[in-house]
Order: C-alpha cells, then structure tokens, then sequence
C-alpha cells in the first residue's frame, strides 16, 4: 500500500497540472448574449485529460471511472450557475446542467477539430471549485467487503504504473481512502466480526460524505448502508480541488 501512494499522489497531480493548465490557459474577456465571461481553457485541454484515462488498460480502470465534480463558492451553490460552456460556432453548450454536480463533457470529433473556447460567467465574489473525483462503479446492493476496496485501490494502483512505470516506490504515505456519500436518511455500518458498528447516520436532507479507510478494520468486515449509495469514489492522497475565479 505505501508503494502505491506516492505514484497516487503523482497521478493526480498530472491531471490536475493538465486540467488546470487547459482551464487556465487563456484568461480575456468576452462579450457573450449580453453577459462579461471569462474565456478559461479550450474543448482540447480538457479533452486530452478524459481521452488519456479511457486509454488505460481495461484492468486498471474497469470499476472506475474519471469525473469532474462542480461547486460554487462560498455558498455552495450548484456549478449550473456559473454558465460554464464551450462556446461553439452551433451554440453554447453547458457543462453543468440544473441540479447535477457533474461535469457533463460532450465527445465529438466536429468539436475536437473546432476547439471551442470554455467560458465562464461568474461575479467577483464567487468561484467554481473543481473536484477530482474516481467513481467506483455503481454497486448492485449498497454493501462491499474491505477486500473489494482493496481492488478498487489495485486498479488505480495499475493505472499509476501506466502513467509512470515502476519509480519512486519508497517512502510514500499511507494514504488510501475511500469518499462514500451516504444518501439521505441512510445509515451506514461496518459489520466486523459478526458485530455492527455505526458508521454515518445521516438524517440530513443531502448525502453526507464519509471519508473511509478501509485498513482500519479487519479482513472481511462488510461496509453497508441501508440504502443505496450516492456515490463511492477513490480520495487521491493529495490536494483533489482547484478553482476557476474570475480575475479583477
């Protein structure tokens, strides 16, 4: 597990590097249906950082998949209301939508060879906060062993590999988790050794985000909610959030 983590840490920091510098490339403001936006990157930077993960090996990414989770700062207001679009010649086309988190990137050869700008309308006195984010696959039952972790950690393992080979596997933290969003109204338990423990009981109105690490408990404790997941998604052990802030 320690070999691991530092390759970890320079994954994310590679899509990271990528995906900030694709987003904050060309910084000038246009004029768009009335409204200042800010140009913040290119349809092609932030292509590059999706085409790069679907090019993994089949067994590194098999159970995982790449996503871009948006936010409003400071309020935390949901990221469709930032106007975050590619300006294409056809329309502009948003990359959040209503109420979803997630970015929403649109694969198409016509935009990849027209490279639209990503624009972004937002006042000074708020941000959009981008997180990386490794979706477990969604599971048939909201329950997994601390063995099917442990898979999970193996592909992104080999998915590091991929990216860099074998180097640097000395004297890496211990820093593997697991981000589970346990849906409202769920409970979610460790079963370890035939006994339950209280994990999360979230009475809220919205998922509550639980950062597990599953080497804490024994083999085969069963982690499960009582209903399902929002979503389970693997903690890179470094600094996962970057920001879009209109300039001054």
């Amino acid at each position: 597990m320690r070999k691991a983590s530092i390759g970890t840490v320079r994954f994310a920091a590679l899509v990271l590097m990528f995906f900030s510098a694709a987003l904050a490339q060309t910084t000038e403001t246009v004029t768009v249906t009335g409204q200042h936006a800010m140009r913040v990157g290119s349809y092609k930077g932030i292509y590059w950082v999706y085409h790069r993960f679907d090019r993994l090996p089949e067994s590194a990414r098999k159970d995982l998949s790449l996503h871009f989770l948006g936010d409003i700062l400071p309020d935390h207001a949901v990221p469709s209301e930032a106007h975050v679009v590619f300006h294409a010649k056809g329309g502009d086309i948003p990359l959040f939508v209503g109420q979803d988190r997630d970015m929403h990137f649109s694969r198409s050869d016509a935009l990849l060879a027209e490279n639209p700008p990503v624009l972004l309308t937002l006042p000074p006195d708020r941000k959009v906060q981008l997180e990386l984010a490794i979706e477990v696959a969604p599971l048939p039952a909201p329950s997994f062993t601390k063995e099917q972790a442990g898979i999970w950690m193996g592909e992104i393992n080999a998915a590091i590999r991929d990216f860099f080979g074998v180097i640097l596997a000395f004297l890496a933290p211990d820093a593997h988790r697991l981000k589970v969003d346990v849906a409202p109204g769920a409970r979610f338990e460790a079963l370890e050794n035939g006994t339950a423990r209280l994990l999360v009981d979230n009475q809220g109105a919205v998922p509550y985000t639980f950062i597990l690490r599953p080497q804490d408990f024994q083999d085969g404790t069963v982690f499960r909610s009582d209903r399902p997941f929002s979503m389970i998604r693997v903690k890179v052990p470094t600094d996962e959030f970057f920001t879009l802030k209109r300039k001054k």
